[in-house]
């Protein structure tokens, strides 16, 4: 795993728009806007050229863009793994660049990266409650379930009028229990099938 948040994609300052890196780079240099002259993107930081004067470098990690970047990157992950992944990429970087960071920087991301691993183990507490509440009614749809493929396979093999005939109030009162549910219509429905299938046969 790269410890560069820029060689790991996470933030790619070349995507950022001019217009705000150009303010943001004149008010970190306590220049006007107006005296820079040009700005070109380099892989780890910005090269400045001011007006009457040599060129400079930026780094982007002092830029809140870099900040605002980061936050995004956070609030934008899809779930625990990608967010603890990501956390483990932002702790590299502060430790490899850490006299590059504002304090009040690494704060902002702490507290949202906090949130934001709050806010999945919330979303994994209430999945677990969800699943809770259905259990009894998916125990329920199993066992329906179960019970309808043993109806199909008893009146599979009954081959007359009568034997479906005599089958036929026990599979309505059995039908009751599980009257709520779809599977329990449709057990009636195969014994109706199978008298058809049987009515063809003789015909």
């Amino acid at each position: 795993m790269s410890q560069n948040l820029i060689k790991a994609g996470v933030i790619v300052p070349s995507q950022w728009p001019l217009a705000r890196v150009w303010l943001e780079v004149a008010t970190l240099l306590s220049i006007a806007p107006r005296h820079i002259e040009r700005l070109e993107f380099w892989h780890h930081q910005i090269w400045v050229k001011i007006q009457h004067k040599k060129a400079v470098f930026v780094s982007y990690r002092r830029l809140p863009l870099w900040t605002e970047t980061g936050l995004d990157a956070i609030q934008n992950c899809s779930d625990r793994s990608s967010l603890e992944q990501l956390g483990e990429m932002l702790s590299l970087e502060v430790k490899h660049y850490q006299t590059q960071y504002n304090p009040l920087v690494l704060e902002e991301w702490r507290s949202a990266y906090a949130q934001k691993s709050q806010q999945f183990k919330r979303e994994v507490q209430r999945q677990a409650q969800e699943e809770e509440r259905l259990r009894p009614l998916r125990e329920r749809q199993q066992t329906c379930q179960q019970w309808r493929d043993s109806w199909k396979t008893i009146l599979h093999y009954c081959n007359s009028f009568d034997a479906l005939e005599r089958l036929a109030p026990e599979l309505q009162q059995q039908s009751q229990e599980f009257a709520d549910l779809p599977e329990g219509e449709t057990a009636m429905q195969l014994w109706h099938q199978r008298w058809q299938e049987l009515t063809q046969a003789t015909a």
